[in-house]
């Protein structure tokens, strides 16, 4: 099941679960640490490395489930 072998519409589908799981994936971690908009903690929290891990972690689910959708289907 490799996507690259997969339809332009399933290869887009999955890319944009990827870049939805990564939004999803900072609001989470937004809401996780209970980070306010006061004293700049905002930016603290996006430059620092745990924005960034709960960015990959989202990506990983959202395309883990597309990518599992896919198998089901097929």
């Amino acid at each position: 099941m490799n996507p690259l072998r997969w339809r332009s519409e399933h290869q887009l589908a999955l890319v944009l679960g990827a870049v939805l799981g990564i939004g999803l994936g900072f609001v989470a971690g937004y809401s996780y640490h209970g980070i306010h908009f006061a004293n700049g903690t905002l930016s603290l929290y996006l430059t620092g490395g745990s924005a960034l891990r709960w960015g990959i972690f989202g990506a990983l689910v959202g395309g883990t489930t597309i990518y599992i959708r896919q198998l089901l289907h097929d």
